[in-house]
């Protein structure tokens, strides 16, 4: 016998329901017989099992490894008898335990078939093992158990061999010799037991005593003579062996009737106690048919009204997305004029009358109170709607309250209050630098909004865990019942309507929601009229970064959001004329500082905040307008202006549209382009620089950072022409040294020759043969240097247009170029098999060979191999070139195509020629890829198409949002 298959493969948990609850049954009732009942009970409530002793009760039910090993070691434990869980197996030989087979055991079986019968049938008590019978006598058997699940202790063990040793107990035999040879729990692969018992003796007793008594019957009537001894003998022994006989069938057939008996009994109660079951089984599954036909009812009909609620919400969280975007853009967009005029006066309060700088100081306060409202709303929204993006980013919140306190020791000042920091440098957290301001700006105004008399008190400290925070005020306090809901969404401590404090009730509830989302919190504790402690908390370490939380957005210059107390002023989208029907004025050119200046290009559909552009920037630069993207694209392609500063919603053409437009035209692909908008969700900056952007301004801004960003890019742009400069003088420099070079030879065989000419013919002598002999030197020496010029000339060849060129010919004039820089222990390899030609700029295309053919020779220094091939599908042609050079590490493998990365010593090279070959073959509709290992040399393959097709083309330099494949060679 061996193991079910389906036993043997099924995977297994401890915590899987894979044992009948029959597996304890025996312990469970030697527990109850020696211990009681009551002391059961109290034992399960006080170990609190998971599993209530009814179900454990309950033979149909089945239980986990892992239960029944608690299980067993509780019961072992409570009991405290070493030999428990032997005993307790020896309990499986009783009515108690197996039922009416016991006694049909008792009647028809015997041990031999007893064992052979419980080791076949255990698998349908036991999911997680089973026996293996090597051995089967009449008195012996030996066993392997294999148990998928490894038993931790030796409990299981013992109530096995409790089991094993105990059938022969059914006859009222001996207990059987268990002897255990393998166990699992000591590291064995198997546990193995050797048992014997004793066999049942035969019931022939009758026949001898019946044989003597005959035999003796027959010696008394040979001796009284009545007979003859031996026919006396033999006769009546015989007699007494047929009466033996009889009696023991007679014994046995009344055995046998006793056993049918208790058979039929054990039959008819365990009858009953089906009946009695069935009837109970079919009930419950009638009421579970009933109940789970009911729920099914309930849970259809609450998945109708979720489905509507959630429908109804999702409906509801567009419509709100919708209404903060349009908050944002009509409530900033005349914000932005105000602050931006306010400004403008500020700086003129020397020339207004004396009453009017208060009247501007007003006006400016209230719309910074204004754009603070606006801000926590649309970041509270952000909140809500789950699109709070995190830039997690190290902060030592010593430091950085250094910085943020000091802005607030004038209001301080003017109310008659103290403003302290305390505490020491901590350790860095990693936070959302400015959603970690905006928490304490609001936490600070409030403290001293609220504190007449003392002062505020800022403190820091950590312990192991967390950096902790404290804001503590001498204010008015918090009333006990308004503590619970100080955090809530516009909620107000003091909200009758003479309260003397303003505000819009949502600071704090951003403060606390801020610091959740960061895994940190918020706690107050206060007493009305002796001030609030605020306690901030945020964890250490990054265990509480969440990713889907991270920020991701494309590197841009860093700018530091101006503080909500500092007055930033806005510069918001538009929204047209004030008066319907009114048309636009046209717009007009500034001339700026001089001639030489810099000119930008503003696209603004509002005339308005155009018209502020244009006179700010006309101070340091020559200006362009346009009044929307497509007049924008079409002053660009015309005029060409060195930046354009453009709004993104506008009417015909929008920003990005029309920067994509400038993207896709080789003309103004290099211009660059800051797109200014009110939408500052990330999202939206992404797209604006995926689309090709080179800046993303968000309104509200510093006329001083849009200044600053301006002359960054402009300072940008120069650099790359520069770059781009050297790069084309490097490569001019190459040509002219290998001219140079091959020219020499040929020039000084020309001179040579020359020589005897002149002395002949200033000494009047000839020569015909040595004449004729210069001659011929001096027509060789002519050839070749018009050969290298020719290659010279169809190297630096350019089109405008695109013209049918050989790859192997441009490979060809390459090489020729090159030929000087050749060592004489490289070896050039070429293999032309490109039957097909192609489409191209012949001047810009020599100019990628000159590059990759350059680096490669560099590679392999003196010695080395250096192989080119050419090779063509139906639709590209390919060029390879191999090196067995030094190769390039991992580490710069990724970098390699972006602009001024370069491998080589400073001052060898710009950076540049890998980054303007890929933007070349990218303009030819190709691609170029690259792959090297360190020691196993580098290899360039570039594709280019065989049929035109239209120019791909990058902004600026070499696009990064689409790296080249760059990888390791095999």
């Amino acid at each position: 016998m061996t193991v079910p298959a389906e036993l043997a493969s099924a995977p297994s948990a401890p915590d899987t329901p894979e044992l009948s609850v029959r597996m304890l049954r025996s312990v469970m009732l030697y527990y109850e017989r020696t211990y009681g009942r009551d002391r059961l009970v109290r034992v399960w409530q006080r170990e609190a099992l998971p599993l209530t002793l009814a179900y454990v009760e309950t033979l149909t039910n089945f239980v986990s490894v892992g239960f029944t090993e608690r299980l067993f070691d509780v019961l072992d434990k409570d009991s405290g008898d070493p030999d428990f869980m032997t005993k307790a197996g020896r309990s499986i030989a009783s009515p108690e335990a197996v039922g009416f087979l016991y006694y049909m055991m008792k009647a028809l079986a015997t041990p031999r078939s007893v064992y052979e019968r419980a080791l076949e049938l255990d698998h349908t008590y036991n999911r997680v093992g089973g026996f293996h019978i090597d051995t089967l006598t009449d008195s012996r058997v030996q066993v392997r158990y294999v148990s998928r699940i490894r038993e931790r202790d030796r409990n299981f063990c013992r109530a096995r061999q409790g089991n094993l040793s105990a059938f022969p107990a059914i006859w009222n035999l001996p207990l059987a010799e268990v002897k255990e040879l393998r166990c699992q729990v000591d590291g064995a692969d198997c546990c193995e037991y050797d048992i014997r018992w004793q066999s049942l003796p035969p019931l022939a007793w009758r026949y001898i005593v019946g044989g003597m008594a005959g035999m003796v019957a027959g010696l008394v009537s040979g001796t009284l003579n009545l007979a003859p001894p031996i026919f006396a003998v033999t006769s009546l022994g015989m007699v007494g062996v047929a009466a033996g006989a009889w009696l023991d069938t007679r014994a046995a057939l009344l055995r046998k009737d006793e056993k049918l008996s208790e058979q039929h009994q054990g039959l008819q109660t365990s009858l009953e106690d089906l009946q009695r079951r069935n009837e109970e089984i079919f009930a419950a599954n009638k009421a579970l048919e009933d109940r789970v036909a009911e729920r099914t009812q309930e849970l259809s009909e609450a998945n109708t009204k979720l489905e509507a609620s959630l429908t109804r919400q999702q409906e509801l969280d567009r419509l709100k997305s919708e209404f903060f975007d349009n908050v944002s853009h009509e409530l900033r967009t005349p914000l932005t004029l105000i602050l931006l005029t306010l400004e403008a006066l500020a700086k003129q309060a020397e020339s207004l009358p004396s009453e009017v700088p208060p009247l501007v100081t007003n006006m400016e306060r209230s719309a910074q109170r204004l754009l603070r409202l606006i801000n926590n709303l649309l970041d509270l929204a952000q909140l809500e709607s789950g699109k709070a993006r995190l830039r997690y980013q190290p902060l030592e919140l010593f430091g950085f309250l250094s910085t943020v306190v000091p802005p607030f020791h004038t209001m301080a000042e003017r109310q008659g209050v103290t403003l302290r920091l305390e505490g020491a440098t901590v350790t860095p957290v990693h936070v959302d630098h400015e959603r970690i301001d905006i928490v304490f700006q609001n936490l600070l105004g409030n403290a001293l909004k609220f504190t007449q008399k003392g002062g505020v008190t800022v403190r820091v400290r950590e312990d192991d865990l967390e950096v902790h925070v404290e804001v503590e005020d001498t204010g008015q306090g918090i009333a006990p019942q308004d503590i619970p809901v100080i955090f809530d969404r516009f909620s107000q401590a003091d909200n009758s309507g003479t309260r003397r404090f303003g505000g819009s009730g949502i600071g704090l509830a951003l403060v606390k929601e801020t610091l959740e989302l960061h895994a940190g919190g918020i706690s107050v504790t206060s007493e009305l009229g002796q001030g609030s402690v605020f306690h901030v908390r945020l964890p250490k370490g990054t265990a509480h970064i969440r990713e889907d939380l991270r920020e991701r957005r494309q590197a841009v210059m860093p700018v530091r959001r101006e503080r909500r107390i500092s007055g930033a002023f806005p510069s918001l989208e538009p929204t047209g004329p004030d008066v319907l029907g009114a048309s636009p004025p046209p717009a007009r050119d500034h001339a700026g500082p001089g001639p030489e200046s810099p000119r930008i290009m503003v696209v603004e559909d509002d005339p308005e905040i155009r018209s502020f552009l244009a006179r700010l920037l006309a101070q340091h630069y020559r200006v362009m307008e346009a009044i929307n993207g497509d007049d924008g694209r079409q002053r660009a392609l015309r005029e060409r202006p060195d930046l354009i500063l453009s709004d993104v919603m506008m009417p015909v053409m929008s920003g990005l549209q029309m920067l994509t437009a400038l993207r896709n035209d080789p003309q103004t692909v290099d211009i660059p382009v800051i797109l200014l908008t009110a939408r500052q969700e990330v999202t939206a900056k992404v797209e604006g620089l995926g689309t090709g952007a080179n800046d993303y301004l968000g309104k509200p801004f510093s006329p001083n950072e849009l200044l600053a960003r301006i002359e960054t890019q402009l300072r940008l742009r120069e650099a790359a022409v520069r770059a781009a400069e050297n790069e084309r003088l490097a490569a001019i420099g190459l040509l002219t040294s290998g001219f140079a070079h091959e020219v020499r030879n040929p020039l000084n065989g020309l001179m040579n020759a020359l020589l005897p000419l002149k002395d002949m013919l200033t000494s009047g002598t000839s020569d015909v043969e040595l004449s004729k002999a210069m001659l011929e030197v001096v027509e060789e020496c002519g050839q070749r240097i018009r050969h290298l010029a020719e290659s010279l000339l169809s190297f630096t060849r350019t089109s405008e247009s695109p013209v049918v060129l050989s790859l192997d010919s441009s490979l060809d004039s390459t090489l020729s170029v090159l030929a000087w820089k050749v060592p004489s222990g490289v070896k050039v390899e070429r293999a032309y098999h490109c039957s097909e030609p192609i489409r191209g700029n012949p001047g810009a295309l020599n100019q990628v060979w000159l590059n990759l053919l350059d680096n490669a020779l560099r590679a392999v220094g003196d010695k080395g191999r250096v192989r080119i091939s050419t090779a063509n599908t139906a639709e590209e042609a390919i060029v390879t070139i191999d090196d067995d050079g030094v190769g390039i590490r991992p580490e710069d493998m990724e970098r390699l195509f972006q602009p001024f990365f370069s491998t080589r010593a400073a001052g060898e090279g710009t950076g540049l020629g890998l980054a303007l070959s890929r933007r070349i073959i990218i303009q030819h509709g190709g691609n170029i890829a690259l792959s090297s290992a360190p020691g196993e040399g580098t290899q360039v393959e570039v594709r280019l198409p065989l049929r035109p097709v239209a120019p791909r083309v990058t902004g600026g330099l070499p696009d990064l949002a689409s790296e080249p494949r760059v990888g390791r060679l095999g």
